[in-house]
């Protein structure tokens, strides 16, 4: 019977053979994506109220399959009660973000979320959310295609008042 120490040796070499394999490689390079912070260009979200920017960094979240965004909101900005239909893992990049999860805007609800917080949000969560005295920016990742669904259909900032 192998020990553990063989097992893992063999792993790690066939992982190393693989690693070098030209067809893996090139593969692999045909899907890498570098985004430097530099090369950001921060856009109007339209789906949150006014000031709300987001930057697609892979994929589209309004087609199929993985996508990852940026989302900046500004100071004393606050995010309707709301719902995605797509599982999401949320990481706060700056600022405090302040989110809970209910049908009704509870101010006591809200948890700090500061820099380096990583959250998952299952499918079909009613949240809502606030910025206080700074910016926040913060990182999405889920399977698109996405949307964001307001519960109060007049707090949607895509339909006409």
């Amino acid at each position: 019977m192998p020990t553990f120490k063989a097992t893992l040796g063999f792993i790690l070499m066939a992982f190393s053979i693989e690693l070098q394999s030209p067809v893996w490689a090139q593969d692999q390079s045909l899907a890498f994506a570098r985004v430097l912070a530099a090369d950001l260009k921060w856009a109007p979200l339209p789906v949150m109220p006014k000031g709300a920017q987001s930057v697609v960094l892979h994929g589209s979240p309004g087609k199929p399959g993985l996508f990852t965004m940026r989302v900046k909101l500004p100071a004393n900005y606050k995010v309707p009660v709301h719902t995605h239909p797509d599982e999401r893992v949320r990481t706060i990049i700056s600022g405090t973000y302040y989110s809970a999860v209910g049908d009704t805007v509870d101010a006591s609800k809200l948890m700090a979320f500061p820099p380096g917080t990583f959250t998952h949000l299952p499918p079909k969560v009613w949240e809502f959310s606030e910025t206080r005295d700074e910016e926040v920016v913060f990182e999405i990742t889920g399977v698109g295609p996405t949307s964001f669904d307001y519960l109060n259909p007049s707090d949607d900032p895509r339909k006409p008042k």
